[in-house]
């Protein structure tokens, strides 16, 4: 932007988006078939907000007060953002026509690791209806 401030991203976490988008791309591959893609997740989209924190010490103990810092004026004001922290994934469940494949389970395994940043053990792939 010109005023040297990097434009606001507007996309959200959708987890429903990105299975079907992982189910889409994994049905590519050859062999797989129709695939359905279930995530799980440890926590959901957090936002970390900027804030002033104020300490108070008196004889009788302290007390800490704190306050979201806002950006703007009148109306218009907004919290400011530090940084979003998207979900950690904790598992996958791949169902697929061909999950009774070694190779295509380990392709499955591999892929949805490698986009999930899952490990091998959180990615369970089985065989789904014809």
């Amino acid at each position: 932007a010109a005023d040297g401030i990097l434009p606001e991203p507007q996309e959200d976490f959708d987890l429903e988006a990105l299975e079907e988008k992982l189910s889409r791309t994994l049905s590519q591959v050859e062999g797989a078939g129709q695939v359905t893609v279930t995530l799980t997740v440890k926590s959901g989209m957090e936002r970390v907000l900027a804030s002033d924190r104020t300490t108070s010490v008196t004889d009788r103990g302290s007390s800490v007060e704190e306050e979201t810092v806002l950006t703007g004026s009148g109306g218009s004001q907004e919290a400011v953002l530090l940084s979003r922290r998207y979900p950690t994934f904790q598992g996958a469940l791949v169902v697929c026509q061909g999950g009774d494949d070694p190779a295509i389970r380990l392709l499955m395994t591999q892929a949805v690791s490698a986009l999930t940043g899952l490990g091998a053990d959180r990615v369970t792939v089985c065989k789904g209806a014809e």
